[in-house]
């Protein structure tokens, strides 16, 4: 009788699986073996490249630099002889030199100073007391002088620039120059506040108790108070007996355009290391100046460097 769909197995078909199990395990065991001996191969071979790289390098590195012809640029990275070492400290100094000899005949070209013929021609003028170097437009505006001959600034933060004989403004005289050797100079500021309106510079010795409060969609600083005891307060006091005396007091309301400080300056020379950089009192100009950059300006300085002088824009009250 025949069953279909047995599972049943006869002997015969039992031991053909087994051997075509083992066989396949066989094959399996064949090619791993083979595997891991091809890899102990290569990691052998690995091996020796690097064993003979390490005992060979030297030899080839004394053989280069007797073949190189550009011993000078090309050094190998490892010497065995002293000519060897001597071009590569030669190459060393060549990189090192070049570069810091290009970068100072760059600054030279730059900072040269400008013919004489230009000097004459007022077409260049310099500020003896910073150095400056500054040129006459071409449309040949002249720059403003005081009755001394020196140049009228307008100050931009830190900077003083020259302005224009015609400009409009209040001209003000305040102290600047090297600690020891303050002069006077002219400084024009403009009106920004609605008319009528004054400027005025009061000057206070450090620190001088004053109380700003800045508006940043104005970028204006605007006095509101001042510190109990300090040398502000006593100006107030005293010009509050004496109405005469409010020009050389600060007032809650006064708006700030501009304050000394103590700034170093790089005249020309101090570049090159012909002079020390100085300690000057120069005037920082405040207007639509970050609050930050303004009060950096207000620390600058110390009580040894002198007073501080604050230029200040005040409305006019109708006393009628």
């Amino acid at each position: 009788m025949q069953v279909i769909g047995s599972r049943r197995c006869c002997c015969r078909c039992r031991a053909s699986r087994d051997l075509h199990i083992s066989s396949v395990g066989r094959e399996r065991i064949l090619r791993q073996t083979k595997s891991s001996t091809r890899q102990q191969h290569q990691q052998q071979q690995w091996h020796q490249q690097q064993h003979h790289r390490q005992h060979m390098q030297p030899r080839r590195a004394c053989v280069l630099t007797h073949a190189l012809p550009f011993d000078l640029l090309v050094v190998p990275p490892m010497c065995c002889t002293q000519e060897c070492q001597a071009n590569a400290d030669r190459t060393f100094l060549l990189a090192l030199a070049i570069p810091l000899v290009a970068a100072a005949a760059a600054v030279a070209y730059l900072l040269r100073p400008p013919p004489q013929e230009l000097k004459d021609s007022e077409q260049v003028f310099e500020d003896e007391a910073t150095g400056f170097l500054f040129y006459t437009p071409e449309d040949g505006t002249v720059p403003e002088r005081d009755r001394n001959g020196n140049l009228t600034f307008r100050a931009i933060s830190y900077t003083p620039w020259p302005v224009p004989s015609d400009v409009e403004g209040e001209r003000l005289r305040i102290d600047v120059g090297p600690i020891a050797a303050r002069e006077a100079r002219t400084f024009v500021f403009n009106h920004l506040l609605p008319q009528p309106s004054k400027l005025v510079t009061v000057t206070l010795p450090r620190p001088m108790g004053v109380v700003f409060q800045y508006d940043k969609l104005t970028k204006q600083a605007v006095v509101v108070d001042v510190v109990e005891g300090s040398a502000a307060e006593q100006r107030r006091k005293v010009a509050s007996l004496n109405r005469s005396l409010d020009k050389e007091s600060v007032l809650d309301g006064d708006l700030q355009r501009g304050v000394t400080c103590t700034n170093f300056v790089y005249p020309t020379r101090a570049l090159f290391g012909a002079v020390p950089p100085q300690r000057h009192v120069v005037v920082y100009g405040a207007d639509k100046q970050t609050w930050a950059s303004i009060r950096g300006a207000l620390r600058k300085g110390e009580p040894r460097d002198g007073p501080v002088t604050l230029v200040l824009e005040r409305r006019v009250v109708d006393s009628s």
